[in-house]
């Protein structure tokens, strides 16, 4: 061998490809390392064994009739090309394999030549490209949005189905147009800034969110649209990616709902301004009962023990025979005011308002209990008479001079309470021999007096001072009502003392220092000295 051959053998022997020769009965004559490492077959088992070994079952009539025909005709189909075959492993596996043929002859024999490649991997990766492919486009054309890809320059590079029907232009007349054909003029030079800042290395403003703007159908009219946008590099090529979603339906849904709020926020304020109205002809107690839903508006009524509280202004009738009209309006209206916000301050219940009277119960609906709903009710009448005393300077000119005085009774004891009338039209209010309790006992207090009966003296006693008036007979009553006068609370500037009561033998006293005037008292005092004295003498 001189050294041209063997510089090809070298070659033969370390080429990766494998490389093989046979000759014109289709034995292997010549078989290189790399194909070895690529059947399973070492040379020494390879070699003179015919290379259908190497061919799958299916094809090899078709390897000897290729030989044959190679050998009898010169024909030579695909000598000097290069093809995709199957290979066949000596341990039977089956695997893609690229085939460059050559033939030649010397003397009398035909040789052939084989250059062989493993292209697995190569098949594999253009299988899984393909799918890949197939995807994508099956995911473009079922895309129910649109998705529209441009290059740096803003030229439509990919355009699916959706677009189409979305701006009416088809793939075949946008694909390297600009994608300024369906943005409106308006914002065309903000497309063209935005698409140069990003290339440039610019901030990325809408890169990576979803915002709403407004897209341009092929026939000239503008919809909202919702554009979520990506982008990439790509041989040094900036690429971007959007995907379009018509947002036509939810606008006007937004819009409808809006249209909806706006009639239900108009209807509240109908509503709230109603309430407001209707909650000067209820009592604040009643009022939020019946809102928030604690008390069913229905004919109903139930015994509880409660504290009823009657009062009006002394010689009211008088008063009205000497002032015009609106000027008693005037002065109603601002007393009942007044009185009202005291009422509502110390937790009563404004039953009604008959005149110049007031009708006020403590312990429906709301109750803090019966002693406190006692105290409040006295606390709240004496607060009453304290204000229309402070105020009847400002009201003189409406009173042409005359002093307002009330008088109010107050009792405690079972009332039926409820719903009185019919289904279409009820009262909210107590009935009972105790309402009426309350009410004769107003009745029997002087100018500026507070009436109490003994049941609700009882539960005040210890906070009120009050003084005896006696056991008194009243229209209506078969028997007599032991009554007290409410001279004021224990922190009361005009209460100096609870009166003293004590008797025995020939020993008898009955102090009120609430009762004695500036002149009283000092004689009060003496004649306590004195009696002390005659005490201390016997």
């Amino acid at each position: 061998m001189d050294m041209t051959d063997e510089t090809v053998q070298a070659i033969i022997e370390s080429a990766t490809d494998a490389i093989v020769t046979a000759d014109a009965e289709g034995l292997v004559v010549t078989w290189n390392p790399a194909a070895a490492a690529m059947f399973g077959h070492e040379a020494s088992d390879i070699v003179g064994q015919p290379l259908t070994m190497l061919v799958p079952e299916r094809f090899r009539d078709a390897h000897r009739g290729g030989l044959a025909r190679v050998v009898d005709t010169g024909e030579t189909r695909i000598i000097g090309t290069t093809v995709q075959v199957a290979g066949l492993r000596r341990d039977g596996s089956e695997f893609p394999i690229e085939l460059s043929l050559a033939t030649w002859v010397t003397g009398q024999d035909r040789f052939f030549s084989g250059i062989i490649r493993d292209v697995s991997e190569r098949v594999e990766l253009t299988k899984q490209l393909t799918l890949s492919q197939e995807r994508m486009e099956a995911i473009l054309r079922s895309a129910n949005d649109a998705i529209v890809s441009i290059d740096q320059e803003g030229m439509v590079v990919l355009w699916n189905a959706h677009a189409c029907s979305l701006f009416g232009f088809t793939s075949e007349e946008m694909v390297g147009e600009p994608l300024t054909a369906i943005i409106p003029e308006r914002f065309r030079s903000g497309h063209h800034e935005g698409i140069a800042r990003v290339v440039g290395g610019g901030e990325r403003h809408v890169i990576g969110n979803t915002v709403e703007l407004a897209g341009l159908h092929r026939d000239g009219r503008e919809f909202p649209m919702e554009l979520s946008l990506a982008t990439w590099s790509a041989d040094d090529e900036q690429l971007f990616i959007g995907v379009i979603r018509d947002i036509t339906e939810r606008k006007q849904a937004e819009h409808a709902l809006h249209l909806a709020n706006k009639t239900l926020n108009d209807k509240n304020e109908q509503l709230e301004g109603l309430s407001a109205k209707l909650a000067k002809y209820l009592s604040r107690q009643v009022y939020d009962s019946i809102f928030m839903g604690k008390t069913d508006v229905k004919v109903a009524s139930y015994r509880k023990e409660l504290t009823v509280f009657f009062s009006d202004i002394q010689g009211f009738t008088d008063l009205t025979d000497r002032l015009e009209a609106e000027r008693l309006s005037e002065l109603l209206n601002s007393y009942l005011s007044e009185m009202a916000v005291i009422a509502d301050k110390h937790g009563g219940t404004i039953d009604k308002f008959i005149g110049d009277g007031i009708m006020i119960f403590f312990g429906d609906p709301e109750t803090r209990g019966r002693k406190e709903d006692a105290l409040a009710c006295v606390r709240m009448a004496l607060a009453m008479r304290e204000r229309v005393a402070a105020l009847c300077s400002s009201w003189v000119e409406l009173t042409d001079s005359t002093q307002l005085k009330v008088r109010m009774g107050i009792n405690t004891g079972y009332c039926t309470v409820g719903n009185f009338g019919s289904d279409d039209r009820m009262d909210y209010t107590i009935v009972g021999g105790s309402v009426n309790v309350a009410s004769r006992l107003e009745s029997t207090a002087g100018a500026d007096q507070i009436h109490i009966s003994h049941e609700t003296y009882s539960l005040v006693k210890d906070e009120i001072y009050c003084r005896p008036v006696g056991d008194i007979m009243v229209k209506g009553i078969a028997h007599a009502l032991r009554t007290y006068e409410v001279v004021g609370t224990s922190s009361s500037d005009g209460a100096r003392g609870a009166p003293i009561h004590a008797a025995a033998g020939g020993f008898n006293l009955e102090l009120d220092p609430s009762a004695l005037a500036e002149g009283e008292t000092e004689a009060a005092k003496r004649a306590l000295r004195e009696a002390l004295a005659a005490l201390d003498d016997g």
